[in-house]
């Protein structure tokens, strides 16, 4: 059963109650009248554009995470998927700009590097 808050239209009283939904709402435990209002509730609303802006900052994190390992391929892959999801402007560029861009090959392979070390005379 969800927690209601409701204000008393007289007093100004504001007190929470647990109801069913289809329950009446209660009369103001101060001065016991039936003029109360409900309350919105912060729990009961979410902000699509905070929603929105972590979904894409993971997203465009995890795609220059594949970018950084030299895996343009899956990063392609990753953001068309993404993209039908979560439709921002930052999204779509980045995919439109990946989608020409063709891989480099061994521009990510690392090598063993020889290590010359001098003897001391001794």
């Amino acid at each position: 059963m969800p927690i209601y808050e409701f204000r008393c239209e007289i007093c100004g009283h504001v007190f929470e109650r647990i109801l069913k939904i289809n329950e009446p709402w209660p009369p103001c435990p101060a001065c016991g009248q039936n003029k109360v209002l409900k309350l919105p509730s912060v729990f009961g609303f979410t902000d699509a554009s905070s929603w929105r802006s972590e979904r894409e900052a993971a997203i465009l994190k995890r795609a220059r995470d594949y970018l950084i390992d030299g895996k343009v391929k899956e990063a392609q892959r990753f953001l068309s998927k993404a993209k039908q999801y979560v439709k921002t402007d930052r999204i779509n560029k980045l995919s439109d700009s990946l989608a020409s861009r063709k891989p480099i090959k061994g521009a990510y392979v690392s090598r063993r590097e020889l290590v010359v070390t001098k003897k001391k005379d001794g």
